[in-house]
């Protein structure tokens, strides 16, 4: 058994902490910085046969490994997880939480709210038997807008025909965005990320990323070339109804307000929507995506 921290040059004192562990805990210097790399860097100093991995910013049940190592024994499964279980540190966040805890706000993304035993298209983290990972390449640090790195790599280990095994029974609670310019540019990425997707497989893993983008591109269709001023504005009049509705039922939850519900539905479809078709314009005019986050280069 070995705890690997994988550390992109923080400077906030969390390579002293690692280091004054020692014994188990080993402190692994990532200098590309990106998530994916990290999980390259890790896959390839680790000796276990087994990997599972946990991400900052989220906090993990005491059974969360044990779980993960049963659960996958026990289904064959190339790759195993559970919920991302939102909870909402302030106002705003709890509206977060409450909406991408929903399928009225993330569609069929199961590993948001989904409760039992299941085969899914992707899990939050994951564990794997590290050789299946070699086998698959790891994960791609070059050519994906970051975030896409973890479906890509489930679809690409489904595609060699492994099972993605979600059991609600590995527990985790992950801290949502607690402001909407950084909810917006949040999902916005998360549609550049699928379209990046699309550009490396010319397919996309799941439909879902469609739904929001359809909602743009009719938005936008009618604006421009709607017959009656009624109709140029009908998407936007029919999707604040839909989601006002919504927003009511899901302000029903202790510490959710309907109108910040209904705030954080419209950031996230239509930022995801807008970041797909500029991921979309990337791909049409050859612009490579930004792998690293703001910051980084």
């Amino acid at each position: 058994v070995e705890i690997l921290v994988v550390d992109g040059g923080s400077t906030d004192g969390t390579r002293d902490l690692v280091e004054a562990f020692g014994g188990l805990v080993r402190l692994v210097d990532n200098p590309r910085v990106t998530a994916a790399a990290a999980m390259n860097v890790g896959i390839a100093a680790s000796v276990g046969e087994v990997l599972c991995r946990a991400d900052a910013h989220t906090l993990y049940a005491r059974d969360y490994i044990s779980r993960c190592v049963a659960v996958r024994e026990e289904e064959g499964a190339v790759n195993v997880g559970g919920r991302m279980q939102a909870v909402g540190e302030n106002r705003f966040a709890r509206a977060v939480a409450a909406v991408t805890s929903s399928p009225y706000g993330v569609g069929p993304g199961k590993f948001h709210y989904a409760e039992g035993r299941m085969d899914v298209d992707t899990v939050y983290l994951g564990c794997w038997e590290r050789q299946a990972l070699v086998d698959a390449g790891g994960y791609d640090e070059d050519g994906l807008q970051r975030a896409a790195e973890d479906q890509e790599l489930n679809f690409r280990l489904r595609q060699a025909g492994g099972r993605i095994v979600l059991d609600s029974s590995i527990r985790s609670w992950d801290f949502p965005r607690a402001a909407p310019k950084a909810l917006a540019r949040q999902y916005a990425n998360y549609g550049m990320a699928k379209a990046s997707t699309l550009a490396k497989h010319r397919t996309l893993p799941t439909l879902r990323p469609l739904a929001p983008a359809l909602l743009v591109a009719a938005a936008a269709g009618l604006a421009v070339a709607g017959p009656r001023p009624a109709a140029r504005v009908a998407v936007p009049v029919a999707y604040a109804g839909a989601a006002g509705t919504i927003a009511l039922r899901l302000g029903r939850q202790p510490g959710v307000a309907p109108h910040r519900a209904f705030g954080v539905l419209a950031i996230c479809h239509w930022s995801y929507g807008v970041g797909f078709w500029r991921g979309v314009a990337r791909l049409l005019t050859g612009r490579s995506f930004d792998t690293r986050p703001q910051g980084h280069r």
